[in-house]
């Protein structure tokens, strides 16, 4: 199986990705270790797999510290908001202040297929909701208003030359 980066505007990134199934789709491990070779080319700290071209219900999150391999997530809970400074492996060099939940409580399976429920603060939250957003077929570039997404990409504009 071989996967790439698909670029911003690509129709699948705003398509809305099923349930991963252990029993049907098997063990996602071949899947996860590309991901992850994938995000780490491109110096990523997150990575769905729509933005992959496979639409299903999984991404990845970490450093080589620590690595989270997200599979069939929810959102249960969350408090406070920040807005913080994101950018997107599928946008290259776009950079923009979005605002996300600052603690959320999450249910997924690993990538055993054990559930595991837990929380998230800070950057690690920010990044679990960006993925996630991936997974409903939603671009950080929708979390922000017009003018802010048309100062962004011009910035883009003036630094790519």
């Amino acid at each position: 199986m071989e996967i790439k980066l698909l670029p911003e505007g690509h129709e699948d990134l705003k398509k809305v990705s099923v349930a991963w199934d252990f029993v049907t789709d098997g063990d996602p491990k071949e899947l996860i270790t590309k991901m992850t070779k994938l995000m780490f080319e491109n110096n990523g700290i997150g990575l769905a797999a729509p933005q992959c071209g496979v639409l299903k219900r999984l991404f990845i999150m970490g450093t080589d510290q620590k690595l989270y391999a997200i599979i069939n997530p929810e959102i249960i809970s969350g408090e406070g908001s920040e807005r913080d400074l994101e950018g997107c492996l599928s946008f290259p060099n776009l950079w923009m202040r979005v605002n996300r939940l600052h603690k959320i409580k999450v249910r997924y399976h690993d990538i055993t297929g054990q559930t595991i429920e837990t929380e998230f603060t800070g950057l690690i939250a920010r990044v679990f909701q960006h993925e996630n957003d991936h997974l409903d077929g939603i671009c950080f570039d929708s979390r922000v208003g017009p003018a802010t997404l048309d100062l962004a990409k011009e910035k883009r504009r003036r630094k790519s030359g």
